[in-house]
């Protein structure tokens, strides 16, 4: 259920407690006090699936999602005249984004985005492929206007492989990615992006394949 609807069902139930409270002889001693009435403590729905990828080139990454489904304008009264005469006033339910980054071998502090309501994706150019992991996990999380915020919604891994045999992703085939590959040569549990044929399992097809691409650089 939105947040707006949320709003809506507490407003006429609270119209419904004062119709009855009105007609009981106890009403005198029962008060609602305006301001906790008014407490914004609901967070708005999350967001749709979120995805991200590396962009051609490698040094940036696109991340998207779909918005949450309390991101939408909608009038609210902006007194208790609720006559056609009364004055309204244009809400959304999500003031906007907040995006966190995350290096997938959980090294360093995760970087924060935070970007307004309707927006869908953006893209990360503040990313170093040359240093540190090369693989990134995306959270987005939808925030209104008094700080709650959403449950986040995570992406896949996203890796920077675009080089065959890249096994380190600084972006160029060399002597240490060999070193990588003889360490997972031959064993039945292996990181799978040194299995480069994809077959199940780390061998001399994968070596020659390996060799093929040396000395290829991403960044010539």
């Amino acid at each position: 259920m939105s947040k707006g609807i949320k709003g809506a069902i507490a407003s006429l139930a609270l119209l419904g407690l004062g119709v009855f409270l009105g007609a009981s002889p106890a009403a005198a001693q029962v008060t609602v006090s305006e301001s906790a009435a008014d407490t914004d403590d609901l967070a708005p729905s999350p967001v749709g699936g979120v995805q991200a990828e590396f962009n051609e080139g490698g040094r940036s990454i696109t991340v998207s999602w779909s918005l949450s489904v309390d991101d939408a304008v909608r009038q609210v009264p902006t007194s208790s005249d609720f006559t056609t005469g009364g004055t309204y006033k244009e809400v959304n339910d999500v003031a906007g984004y907040n995006i966190s980054r995350r290096l997938a071998d959980g090294s360093g502090t995760p970087a924060i985005f935070s970007f307004p309501a309707g927006t869908t994706s953006f893209v990360d150019a503040d990313i170093n492929v040359s240093q540190g992991s090369r693989r990134y996990f995306y959270e987005v999380s939808a925030v209104d206007e008094s700080g709650n915020e959403s449950a986040p919604i995570e992406s896949a891994e996203v890796r920077n492989m675009l080089l065959l045999g890249d096994f380190d992703y600084d972006g160029d085939v060399d002597l240490s990615d060999y070193g990588i590959f003889e360490t997972n040569f031959g064993h039945a549990k292996f990181d799978p992006v040194t299995d480069i044929d994809g077959n199940g399992m780390v061998d001399l097809d994968d070596f020659f394949l390996w060799a093929d691409n040396l000395g290829a650089d991403l960044y010539e």
